[in-house]
C-alpha cells in the first residue's frame, strides 16, 4: 500500500467546533447519482439485482483532516489522533471513467454469469478537439486466465450514456437472442451484448439450487465438507476468489493505447463480503463440542484449517494475511505501539463492538480509518455497501466496489479502505459492528 503523496495537499481542514454540511453535496449522494445512471442491454427482468457487484475505477480522492486538536494535520503518516480512530472522511472523489459490473443474468431456462464494461476515452485515444473519433473502441481484455488476445473486442457507443459499453454473458448456446426481449436483441445485433462463455464463466447452480445442495449432500455421506476456493475457480461469480481484470482501451489502427503507463489497467472484485453464500468451507459437525445431534458450519475467516495458507498460494506476491494486516512503522500495532516491532500481524483485535439501528434513508458516509480493521454485520433490512482504496494497491488500479448486504452478511474493512453503508429500505436497517487496533 502506498499513500498518494499529490492527494495530502488536497485535504481540506475544518477547525475544532466546526464541521462540513454532510446534508449538502455529500460523497456518497454522487456515487449513488452515478449508478442510477447504468443502463444495462438487455431489459430490466433478465437480471438478478442483488446480485449485482459495481466497481468504478477512481482517479482522485480527497479527504476532510483529522478532529482534534491536531486538525491541521493533513499528512496521515503523522497523525497520533487516537480518540477518533485515525479517522478521516472524504470530502470529494473523482472517477476515471471506467465501470466494471458483475452479475447474473437469466434467459429461458439458463442463469448464470455476466460482465458489462463501460468507458469513457482519455487521453491518449482522444483528437485535438478532445473527442475520440470513433462509433467504437477496441478493447484487449483478460479476465483471469482468459483473454482476447489479439482479438481485441469491439465495444460500440452507447447514445444513452454517452459512453462505451459492452456486456458479456457466459450462456453457451447460438441462440441467446430468441430468449430476449427487444432491447437484448437490438444489443446483439449492434455487437453490445454478446455470449462469450471463453472469458465469462459459470452458471448460478454452481454455488446455489438442487445441484450444490446434492454436492454438499454427497460430501457429507462421505464424511467431509465442500472447499469453496477448490470448487468452480474460474467461476466469473465465485463467492470467495477475487476476480482479476486486465484491460487496454486502442481505436481502430490499434496503434494508439489508453493504458496504465505502459502496461494494462488492473482491477478486482476483491471486496471481503463474506456470509450464508460465501464462505471458505461447509461442513457438518455431529455430536457438536460434546452435545447432542450435529450442525452444519460455513467457515468465513481463520488463521486455522489451511485456508490462509491455500489463500497465499493462491495469490502470491499480492497476499495479505485477510484477518491481519501489514504494519508500516508510522501505524499503530494492537499493543498501541508506534513504531512496532512487529512487520505482519495476523490476526484481528477487537477494541469495541458496537450495535447500530440506521433508519429509513440513513447513510454511513464515505470514511477511512488510518490503523483499524471493522467488521460490518447487517442482521436486518438491505444495505448497499461501499468500500474503497484510499491508498494505492500495487497490485491493482484504485477502485469504489459496491455490493448488495443481506441479513447474514459481513464486510471486512482493511486498515485503510475508505467505506460506507446505505439503508436502502424504508426501514430500519440493524448492523452489529466491530473494530480495533486502534
Amino acid at each position: 500500500m502506498t499513500i498518494v503523496d499529490a492527494e495530502i495537499a488536497k485535504v481540506r481542514t475544518f477547525p475544532p467546533d466546526t464541521r462540513p454540511n454532510y446534508s449538502q453535496n455529500n460523497p456518497i449522494w454522487k456515487l449513488v447519482k452515478v449508478l442510477e445512471q447504468t443502463q444495462f442491454h438487455a431489459d430490466r427482468e433478465h437480471y438478478l439485482p442483488e446480485t449485482l457487484q459495481r466497481l468504478f475505477g477512481l482517479q482522485e480522492v480527497a479527504l476532510i483532516g483529522p478532529s482534534g486538536d491536531e486538525w491541521q494535520n493533513k499528512d496521515p503518516r503523522l497523525q497520533n489522533i487516537k480518540e477518533d480512530f485515525q479517522k478521516q472522511n472524504l470530502y470529494d472523489f473523482i472517477l476515471n471513467g471506467t465501470e466494471v459490473t458483475r452479475g447474473y443474468a437469466h434467459a429461458g431456462d439458463w442463469t448464470g454469469s455476466f460482465l458489462r464494461i463501460a468507458y469513457v476515452p482519455r487521453p491518449p485515444l482522444l483528437g485535438s478537439d478532445g473527442v475520440f473519433p470513433g462509433d467504437s473502441v477496441r478493447l484487449y481484455l483478460k479476465i483471469g486466465q482468459d483473454e482476447t488476445g489479439r482479438n481485441y473486442l469491439t465495444v460500440p457507443y452507447n447514445a444513452e450514456s454517452a459512453r462505451y459499453e459492452i456486456e458479456l454473458w457466459a450462456y453457451s448456446g447460438n441462440d441467446l437472442a430468441d430468449w430476449l426481449g427487444p432491447r437484448g436483441k437490438d444489443a446483439i445485433a449492434h455487437g453490445a451484448l454478446l455470449a462469450r462463455p471463453d472469458l465469462v464463466h459459470g452458471q448460478l447452480s454452481d454455488f446455489v439450487g438442487i445441484p450444490f445442495d446434492d454436492a454438499r449432500a454427497a460430501a457429507r455421506n462421505a464424511g467431509r465438507g465442500i472447499d469453496m476456493l477448490d470448487l468452480a475457480p474460474n467461476h466469473t461469480m465465485h463467492p470467495v476468489r477475487p476476480l482479476r481484470l486486465e484491460l487496454a482501451w486502442t481505436d481502430s489502427t490499434a496503434t494508439r493505447w489508453d493504458t496504465s503507463e505502459g502496461s494494462n489497467y488492473v482491477y478486482e472484485f476483491s471486496m471481503s463480503l463474506r456470509g450464508w453464500g460465501s464462505y471458505f468451507a461447509i461442513g457438518d459437525s455431529q455430536n457438536p463440542h460434546g452435545g447432542f445431534g450435529g450442525l452444519e458450519y460455513r467457515n468465513l475467516y481463520s488463521n486455522y484449517f489451511g485456508h490462509e495458507a491455500q489463500r497465499r498460494g493462491e495469490l502470491g506476491p499480492s497476499w495479505t494475511p485477510e484477518l491481519g494486516r501489514i504494519l508500516r512503522d508510522w501505524q499503530f500495532d494492537a499493543d498501541h505501539n508506534r513504531p512496532s516491532g512487529k512487520s505482519r500481524e495476523d490476526f484481528f483485535a477487537v477494541d469495541y463492538m458496537d450495535l447500530h439501528i440506521l433508519r429509513p434513508a440513513a447513510v454511513i458516509g464515505m470514511h477511512r480509518h488510518r490503523d483499524n480493521q471493522e467488521v460490518f454485520l447487517l442482521m436486518e433490512g438491505r444495505g448497499l455497501m461501499v468500500m474503497g482504496d484510499w491508498e494505492k494497491v500495487p497490485s491493482r488500479d484504485r477502485a469504489i466496489e459496491l455490493r448488495i448486504m443481506k441479513p447474514g452478511d459481513l464486510s471486512l474493512v482493511k486498515p485503510g479502505q475508505f467505506h460506507a453503508l446505505v439503508n436502502l429500505l424504508d426501514e430500519n436497517l440493524l448492523l452489529f459492528m466491530f473494530g480495533g487496533y486502534d
